[in-house]
């Protein structure tokens, strides 16, 4: 989890999925940041600049769907609090 810009705008609380989703038996090693923030226009194309400032858990195989959406659910509420710690806020302005 970290920081996020999108276009020069931000930063934004993300968090960051770096590996081979082995739910859906990816072929390749892929970073997929989801960013806390709610956009009212899509930003296909624009620059994102991250800053990865915690860790939160290995990556894992899940037995369904729907283990697989709460445990995104889960990340997304620890990181964003993470993320108001002093030593995360601290490092934003890398992003």
């Amino acid at each position: 989890f970290g920081w996020a810009t999108v276009g020069g705008e931000g930063p934004y609380k993300m968090v960051t999925s770096v590996g081979w989703n082995p739910y859906f038996a990816n072929k390749t090693k892929t970073v997929e940041p989801h960013l806390l923030h709610e956009f009212h226009q899509d930003f296909y194309g624009a620059e994102i600049r991250i800053v990865m400032t915690g860790y939160l858990r290995p990556e894992l195989n899940f037995d369904g769907l729907e283990s697989l959406i709460k445990a995104i659910h889960d990340d997304i509420e620890v990181s964003s609090k993470a993320l108001d710690q002093p030593k995360h806020t601290a490092l934003r302005k890398l992003a």
